[in-house]
């Protein structure tokens, strides 16, 4: 196997800390490294993608796992907290099929639906979340969206997408800090977490932001809690 590079390594230690953690009852899984990602022109996937590009910053912070993730969930007294990653290799990524174009009710939609491949899902819960990156040809930086449920996103883009103002990097570095847990992509998307059916990943954020500074002190969150009390 092909040495690390840093930002696998960051990755590869943070699934560590999940799983050495006595206050977390978690499953967590990590595969062999895949081919590099400067083998990959996208329209070798999809004819549709010529024009498609990963930029350097891409380039310089992907990871080859084939498959990086884990479930969790605190134990004991500690504030109750949930979460769920499972980062899809690129290579993966592509050869996945689309969120389902019969999802769309206008051309729009059926275009938007199949530029999106996934990046990271919640498989072991059956909770259906994703985050995709939507292919777009000559876009600098491709877009994140996120899907949970129904009732999120705007016009014209179909129901149940949001977009995150964050790019493929800055999730991974995030990530970093969140492991995972249930609805974090809200922090970096223009939505309120204050209706009540969003209460359960309100909470979650919350919670998570309360026992997180215990269990890996090494962390700093400041940076997320004004961008919760931003969404309350």
């Amino acid at each position: 196997m092909s040495p690390l590079s840093q930002n696998e390594q960051l990755h590869a230690d943070s699934l560590s800390e999940i799983e050495n953690c006595p206050l977390l009852e978690s499953e967590c899984r990590s595969t062999h490294l895949n081919r590099p990602l400067t083998t990959i022109l996208p329209e070798e996937y999809d004819e549709a993608w010529e024009g498609v590009r990963f930029n350097e910053g891409v380039l310089s912070c992907r990871l080859r796992f084939h498959e990086l993730g884990a479930k969790w969930e605190t134990l004991g007294s500690l504030s109750k907290v949930k979460g769920e990653f499972y980062l899809i290799d690129f290579h993966d990524a592509l050869l996945s099929s689309d969120p389902g174009t019969e999802r769309g009710s206008t051309d729009f939609h059926r275009e938007f639906l199949s530029q999106l491949r996934p990046i990271d899902r919640t498989p072991r819960s059956g909770a259906g979340i994703q985050t995709y990156i939507r292919m777009q040809a000559g876009v600098d930086d491709l877009e994140l969206w996120y899907s949970d449920i129904a009732d999120i996103g705007k016009s014209p883009y179909p129901p149940g997408f949001i977009k995150l103002d964050i790019g493929y990097c800055e999730y991974l570095e995030t990530l970093l800090l969140t492991k995972g847990a249930y609805g974090w992509q809200y922090l970096f998307s223009d939505i309120s977490l204050g209706r009540g059916d969003f209460s359960d990943s309100a909470n979650n954020l919350e919670n998570m932001l309360r026992v997180f500074p215990e269990l890996f002190p090494d962390r700093d969150y400041s940076s997320l809690r004004p961008r919760l009390e931003a969404r309350l």
